[in-house]
């Protein structure tokens, strides 16, 4: 990374995430089971009415639908690193939807890039990436939300981190960790006080484990208990992790006063591949 220009790789990663979205700008009914249990898991942590809720990693919105989800939020904060991604998100709205939108971008929501390119491949200590990182993508948000949202967000960025990294394992896993640390502290300090958050994280796709051939009826609850205890996950998207990142680091603790899992799904989503999806309500101090 030593001979990278400023920006450069902040710019890869917006480039990579453009073509992805561009990929799955037209898998709206691919989506629609996953649409429908996330935008349920959305709804159940809704307020009553008229709040304000920000989703992270939106892109093309594939996995809300936001019709419903208006009905009961004032705002909807919509957070990319792709702004053409949002554009046509916001865009396919009827006009009483798009007036509650807001759009963030482009962002980077691993808070790494930017200090990766300054750096010119010489990195602070994690510590300082992690507040550094947090520090910046909470600079550019509003705060004080209803609910915030990380819609499979972490999984995504861990797989731009690693065309950076390339063969150095060492440091992947190193960027890896400190994006977990950034994200988390991002989900609970955007939400108001005594406030929910959701990480829904895809756990494991059929490239590497055989979630496709499932038999209907399975308990994936014990599924995902099995694949995290037996390290068959993406690393940045096992709970076991999560939850020791959350005892780990003092502000997280300091932050987050319960978490709770909620029931899993499977999915099927671009390129064929099936996806095993858990949500996490994060729960921020009062």
């Amino acid at each position: 990374m030593a001979g990278e220009n400023k920006s450069q790789l902040f710019e890869s990663a917006r480039q990579a995430e453009q073509r992805g979205n561009r990929e799955g700008r037209e898998l709206w009914d691919r989506y629609a089971h996953h649409r429908e249990r996330l935008t349920a898991a959305v709804l159940a942590l809704a307020p009553e009415r008229a709040g304000r809720l920000c989703l992270l990693g939106a892109g093309n919105a594939n996995d809300y639908d936001l019709p419903r989800i208006a009905e009961r939020f004032d705002e909807i904060h919509l957070v990319d690193i792709d702004p053409a991604a949002l554009a046509r998100a916001t865009g396919r709205q009827p006009a009483p939807v798009r007036s509650k939108l807001r759009s963030h971008a482009p962002i980077d929501l691993s808070g790494l890039y930017l200090q990766l390119d300054a750096g010119r491949g010489k990195l602070p200590d994690r510590e300082t990436l992690v507040d550094n990182g947090t520090r910046d993508i909470l600079g550019r948000l509003p705060g004080g939300f209803d609910l915030v949202v990380s819609g499979c967000v972490m999984s995504q960025i861990s797989w731009s981190l690693a065309r950076v990294t390339g063969d150095d394992a060492e440091l992947q896993a190193g960027l890896e960790q400190a994006m977990v640390n950034v994200h988390l502290r991002t989900l609970l300090s955007l939400a108001r006080p005594g406030g929910p958050a959701l990480l829904a994280a895809d756990l494991v796709s059929s490239d590497t484990y055989p979630v496709d051939e499932i038999a209907e009826g399975t308990d994936l609850r014990a599924l995902v208990k099995t694949l995290a205890e037996a390290r068959m996950t993406y690393a940045v998207s096992n709970p076991d992790l999560l939850h020791k990142v959350l005892r780990r680091d003092k502000q997280l603790r300091a932050l987050c006063a319960t978490t709770e899992m909620g029931d899993p799904w499977l999915w099927t989503g671009s390129h064929d591949r099936t996806y095993l999806v858990y949500p996490l309500v994060l729960r921020r101090r009062p």
